[in-house]
């Protein structure tokens, strides 16, 4: 099977920085050829960044087992920073930490250790935190909401009740517009589902709650 990681951005930039060093690790030269595996180390930590956003200067190739000796046999179960995540579509990878199949790949790193790509109970786990269950959440939570069979259409225009707030998505030129309450929006989406993306991060967000409430409280 494909490594799904090969069009991730992290993999791009190991193997960008590896080719930089010769594909040889820098501290005792095994290479590949001779069945080392070859990983990149960060020699300085930045808050904030993510482990393919480091300048190559402060990055540089070492051996499974050089770099085992350089950050120590254990691994940290504690201050890891979430990173970003990724979509695979499908049971496609394997969790770094427990080996479990996964499709939504979240990407933590530590300064004492090599990033690692987790599923979503890994990773809320290492950084205590819930903001990959948070994320599923939000992300099944919009799936459900865009594909909802109470969406109609009428003469072009898509229509739903969401919250006691009707909504219609209505065709303009370079896109759709959105109208909620009979309130007409002015903002041009270029898509239907990025309008109703708009639609549920309002309502998802009370947004919308306090925009109708401020509506209501005008004087007439």
């Amino acid at each position: 099977m494909k490594n799904p990681y090969r069009s991730n951005r992290w993999v791009k930039f190991r193997e960008e920085l590896i080719e930089l060093d010769g594909g040889t690790c820098v501290r005792c030269g095994k290479t590949r050829q001779g069945g080392a595996t070859l990983q990149v180390h960060h020699k300085k930590y930045l808050t904030g960044k993510a482990p393919w956003e480091y300048p190559f200067e402060l990055c540089e190739t070492l051996c499974k087992g050089c770099h085992a000796e350089e950050h120590g046999e254990i691994r940290p179960s504690s201050e890891w920073e979430y990173v970003g995540e990724d979509d695979l579509g499908g049971l496609y990878g394997a969790c770094d930490r427990c080996n479990t199949a996964i499709r939504y790949v979240f990407f933590v790193q530590h300064k004492n250790w090599e990033p690692m790509a987790v599923g979503t109970v890994c990773c809320d786990d290492l950084t205590g935190t819930k903001i990959a269950s948070d994320k599923r959440k939000y992300d099944e939570r919009l799936t459900r909401f865009i594909k909802s069979p109470r969406w109609t259409e009428e003469e072009r225009r898509h229509l739903i009740e969401q919250k006691h707030i009707e909504i219609e998505i209505v065709p303009a030129i370079g896109g759709y517009r959105i109208n909620m309450n009979s309130v007409k929006g002015k903002k041009i989406y270029p898509a239907l589902n990025d309008a109703k993306t708009m639609v549920f991060d309002f309502i998802e967000s009370g947004k919308a709650d306090d925009f109708f409430k401020s509506k209501s409280d005008e004087p007439a």
